[in-house]
């Protein structure tokens, strides 16, 4: 009995839950992030992001983040908005948003992780793409 517990515990902490029930602190460093984006300041988000992540301290791959943030302004177009889409946690201290960009062309699916390791949430992990076509699983 305390094995199912424990499954069905642990199977209830990795549901995805409503994107408003992201933690404040993370929506509110996206999107100054996004804003900051759209506004053409790619260096400035990513410090912004970054700071306190361990991805910040490699200048090397911030400036492969920027560039290919960069890459996908030129290709898309300009960042029009920006929309919380999902808030997945795992446990209490992980949790991945996923963000849809509009621009001009193709919205772009932002995955941004964020680990809190005490008091304050740090990106573990961000990756983006165009495979936007995987929300209605093709």
């Amino acid at each position: 009995m305390k094995t199912l517990f424990s499954l069905v515990t642990l199977a209830l902490l990795s549901l995805p839950v409503h994107a408003d029930e992201a933690p404040p602190d993370v929506v509110q460093v996206c999107a100054s992030f996004f804003n900051q984006l759209r506004d053409g300041k790619v260096s400035d988000a990513y410090a912004l992001l970054l700071r306190g992540s361990k991805i910040g301290d490699k200048l090397e791959e911030v400036t492969k983040l920027q560039d290919r943030t960069h890459e996908m302004i030129q290709t898309y177009g300009q960042i029009r908005g920006y929309e919380l889409v999902s808030a997945d946690f795992y446990g209490k201290n992980l949790c991945r948003v996923t963000y849809l960009t509009r621009s001009d062309n193709v919205p772009v699916r932002w995955r941004i992780t964020f680990y809190r390791p005490a008091d304050q949430w740090r990106v573990f992990n961000l990756q983006l793409d165009d495979a936007v076509m995987e929300f209605f699983g093709k």
